[in-house]
């Protein structure tokens, strides 16, 4: 797999990606209130539909990435499982509706109960945003935590093995080694 182009790498990235999904964000709600044309509005959705290519692409990249560095490392890649789609649904459907509920304001009376709904919609849709964006700082911050190396030796392992009370010579391990293998030591 090559390595993705300039423009995808930053447009994948979590920060560039964000703030262009602010401004694509910005460009449809200008369309609803009627201050920007339609064609600019699609533009945007289109634009933001690359972004989010953009984003998957350098993501597999990535993960192909790390499947090939763990391949000259001594220890077996750890193969990560696929997510499940719902979770990606829900989380699309939610900024979707966050996007979606300034074009309902303007066409809804001034009433109580009709202007409360879409009020309580984008705050389900903001509280459920933000607990899948904790939810991922806690997992990274949990990941870094665990993945600091060990420095010292567990000392009920040294007490349990003990020092070895005598170690083979190398004329006496080769001699125990099959031949096709001796010619490998060069002995």
């Amino acid at each position: 797999m090559s390595r993705p182009p300039l423009l995808v790498r930053v447009a994948g990235s979590p920060l560039p990606a964000f703030l262009l999904f602010l401004v694509y964000a910005a460009i449809i709600v200008s369309w609803s209130q009627g201050e920007a044309p339609w064609w600019l509005a699609l533009v945007a959705v289109g634009a933001s539909l690359r972004t989010m290519s953009a984003i998957g692409r350098l993501r597999r990249y990535k993960a192909w990435l790390a499947e090939w560095n763990a391949m000259s490392a001594t220890e077996q890649p750890q193969v990560k499982e696929k997510r499940g789609g719902r979770r990606r649904v829900l989380i699309t459907g939610a900024v979707l509706l966050l996007l979606a509920i300034p074009t309902c304001f303007r066409y809804l009376q001034s009433d109580d109960e009709r202007g409360m709904a879409p009020t309580q919609l984008s705050v389900i849709a903001c509280v459920f945003l933000l607990g899948v964006v904790l939810r991922k700082i806690r997992r990274r911050m949990t990941k870094r935590r665990n993945a600091e190396p060990q420095t010292a030796p567990e000392p009920v392992v040294e007490w349990m093995l003990g020092q070895a009370s005598s170690s083979p010579s190398r004329s006496e391990a080769a001699r125990k080694l099959p031949k096709y293998s001796t010619r490998l030591l060069g002995s």
